[in-house]
């Protein structure tokens, strides 16, 4: 059999699989609870733009109105514009989560001559990953938000799509605002790259090659002894010295025609999210009191915490490596134990909806040890410094500036500013991170597919036995993420 052909008949086989098993979970889902936390709001205004209401906007929904009306769309006359059809609209979008995942990772591993069964584990154990795969049960935007930005991520990679870039960049914004910060990073990424190989210095194979005239100053004066496939920060220094010798006009002057179409529909995504902010006059659409945009530096030490968790096979992988590496940068410990201090016990904020909502595990993480202890900030930051090492071993070795600088910005920007804990907000960042790990042995990924299963039994046995009951709501509640 070729290996497309085995790559194509595995895929097709893991859907069928994964769509079977997960919708016999959805239906006990949808038999358990009508109503899961944020559907409150959610559920109405799906089933409102069903029937061709338009005008009405539930003030506390924040998002824009990306997922009611893909599900107005997709549902319309056909299917019923019930609680189970609108939640249904996750769920086949998880199934397409997982051919994308597949479809970036075999681009990613192409030149490696990678196990097509490996590929599609990790690709279904992405879509396994607890948080996100709780929600592709529910009437939530995350499964749809991640999915046009997986769309736009892989049209991106190929340089393909003389109009599909700017159509899913747009989309996915419209699923959720903060996407905006990831279409940034792709923005800066390529804007680097691209300074990067058009210097003669630091020019790479690509470039070097019949794509480039032989009279250009790149190919004349390219130093094949530096070439490299990973770029560092004095690359970047080294790039922009000799861009200022030459006022910048060689910077742009080779870019190919494929790289230039991708500029221009990046910038007008930006743009058009610029005239929205200038409209609205806020990111947020609804409650904007509760979701304030402020200083909260500790929101990047808990995304450590989710690495730590949910990176867990990877983590254990590359211990020794890791103890290896801080045992060589003792000074750099120190000075991040000091700044994680400082930072801990000037910025920590304690958002009120994360002390009076016990329907979620963040509600319990910190009423049980953070709010419990009053060294508990401070007792976590061993295991933050431990994890930035960690993650930083599994990134090095397959990295470049070019990504890891606007990656860096954009989930400053991403979770710094936001005063609510929510572990859906970690998902899109740690995704990225994990598409650009160092390539995993099978060992790890069947690691990593066997700790998300156990995770995920766990929380929907908790979801389905555990019921909270609020005196203000008729409904039972459920403990999710």
């Amino acid at each position: 059999m070729k290996s497309s052909t085995k790559y194509y008949v595995l895929l097709i086989a893991t859907v069928a699989v994964y769509f079977t098993v997960s919708k016999l979970i959805f239906d006990k889902v949808n038999e358990t609870s009508d109503i899961v936390v944020d559907e409150l709001f959610h559920i109405p205004q799906g089933i409102s733009f069903c029937d061709g209401n338009f005008s009405y906007w539930d003030p506390k929904i924040t998002t824009l109105p990306g997922l009611h009306i893909t599900s107005a769309l997709l549902l319309g006359y056909y299917f019923p514009c019930n609680t189970y059809y609108l939640r249904f609209v996750n769920l086949i979008g998880s199934c397409f989560n997982l051919i994308f995942f597949a479809s970036i990772l075999k681009f990613i591993y192409g030149g490696y001559n990678e196990s097509q069964f490996k590929i599609i584990l990790q690709a279904l154990s992405l879509t396994l990953l607890p948080p996100l795969y709780f929600f592709s049960h529910v009437y939530y935007t995350d499964t749809l938000s991640l999915l046009f930005l997986l769309v736009f991520s892989r049209f991106c990679f190929a340089n393909r799509g003389k109009w599909l870039i700017l159509l899913f960049g747009e989309l996915s914004v419209a699923m959720r605002q903060t996407n905006i910060v990831w279409v940034a990073m792709v923005f800066g990424h390529k804007l680097l790259d691209i300074l990067i190989r058009s210097s003669r210095v630091y020019g790479n194979r690509y470039l070097s090659k019949t794509l480039l005239s032989t009279r250009s100053l790149i190919a004349n004066d390219i130093d094949s002894s530096k070439l490299k496939r990973y770029y560092s920060i004095a690359d970047v220094i080294a790039a922009i010295k000799f861009h200022l010798s030459t006022y910048f006009r060689t910077a742009f002057k080779f870019i190919p025609l494929s790289d230039i179409y991708v500029i221009i529909q990046l910038k007008s995504v930006l743009l058009t999210f610029v005239l929205f902010l200038y409209i609205n006059g806020s990111i947020v659409i609804g409650d904007k009191k509760a979701h304030i945009a402020t200083i909260h530096l500790p929101q990047l030490l808990y995304f450590l915490l989710f690495y730590g968790v949910f990176g867990l096979p990877y983590v254990l992988a590359r211990f020794v490596s890791t103890v290896k590496l801080i045992l060589k940068n003792k000074l750099n410990v120190l000075l991040l134990c000091i700044i994680f201090a400082v930072i801990v016990h000037f910025n920590t904020i304690v958002h009120p909806y994360l002390l009076a909502d016990n329907r979620h595990y963040t509600f319990y993480l910190w009423n049980r040890w953070f709010r419990k202890y009053d060294f508990a900030i401070y007792a976590t930051i061993p295991a933050y410094v431990f994890l930035l090492f960690s993650l930083y071993d599994n990134l090095k070795d397959q990295n470049c500036i070019s990504f890891l600088l606007p990656y860096c910005v954009c989930i400053f920007f991403a979770l710094a500013l936001q005063q609510l804990v929510e572990i859906r907000y970690f998902l899109v960042p740690y995704v990225i991170l994990r598409l650009r790990f160092v390539r995993p042995t099978f060992n790890v990924v069947l690691m990593e597919f066997l700790w998300y299963v156990a995770i995920n039994v766990v929380t929907f046995y908790i979801f389905f036995t555990k019921e909270i009951r609020w005196i203000d709501f008729d409904d039972v509640q459920r403990i999710i993420w």
